[in-house]
């Protein structure tokens, strides 16, 4: 008797292969959005360098990753990029945001300890340019502290010139509210025959769109997404 027995083995596989699909499929999604959020997290740093003037590194280092999987993932829907927020003081997100919609930005606790001494109250206070800025692109914490006592003294006596010698801290350096007429619209700092303006006074602060994060976010996930998705199933099909 003649007999031929198909030989189904590479058949077989295949199907296994097949079968196997929809995991290969999960796994490509995954690594594929993993090594987009990296791209996108790099994209991001690289813009704000670009539109911010020299950013301080608490604001670049304020922008995470956040991974579809891993122990630290948080699903496909939540990955990509987000600024750390703090519900008490000052978070990347909170000096970010502004510049990201525009508009009026909240009061700071700094401008609203200010307006507590009789100061510009209700208004905001804007960083001198010439004035030295810490790590985190502010008022080193020891500077203001010193220059809201000397506030402090200075709204106990009706807000009227102290005399140098009450005015002057252990360091030499003295604080003062410069005024046109009888409104305060700046605070200067004097050390010695050196002066330079702290703050200034402002009642309003308007702030322009000038960061495009959506935007810039969407155009490099339309870019990145396809084409590691694209190469990782590339990959596991050239393993068939």
């Amino acid at each position: 008797m003649l007999a031929l027995k198909v030989d189904n083995s590479e058949f077989d596989a295949k199907l296994r292969q097949l079968a196997e699909m929809p995991d290969m499929i999960r796994k490509a999604v995954t690594g594929a959005l993993s090594e987009t959020v990296d791209d996108l997290h790099t994209r991001q740093k690289l813009e704000m360098k670009q539109v911010f003037n020299n950013p301080t590194p608490y604001i670049l280092n304020g922008i995470k990753k956040r991974y579809p999987g891993g122990k630290m993932g948080q699903g496909v829907q939540k990955a990509g990029t987000f600024f750390e927020f703090f519900p008490v003081g000052k978070s990347p997100e909170d000096i970010v945001k502004p510049h990201v919609f525009g508009g009026q930005r909240q009061h700071k606790k700094s401008e609203r300890r200010i307006s507590g001494l009789g100061f510009n109250p209700g208004g905001y206070t804007i960083m001198g340019s010439e004035y030295p800025k810490n790590n985190s692109g502010d008022i080193s914490g020891a500077r203001y502290t010193q220059m809201l006592h000397q506030l402090g003294a200075l709204s106990q006596f009706a807000r009227q010139s102290m005399p140098k010698s009450r005015q002057k801290d252990r360091k030499g350096t003295s604080y003062y509210v410069i005024r046109r007429g009888d409104t305060p619209i700046a605070i200067g700092e004097r050390n010695g025959s050196s002066t330079r303006i702290m703050l200034v006074f402002a009642r309003n602060v308007q702030y322009q769109k000038r960061y495009d994060y959506f935007g810039v976010g969407e155009r490099q996930v339309a870019y990145s997404l396809p084409l590691h998705f694209n190469r990782i199933v590339q990959r596991y099909i050239s393993r068939m």
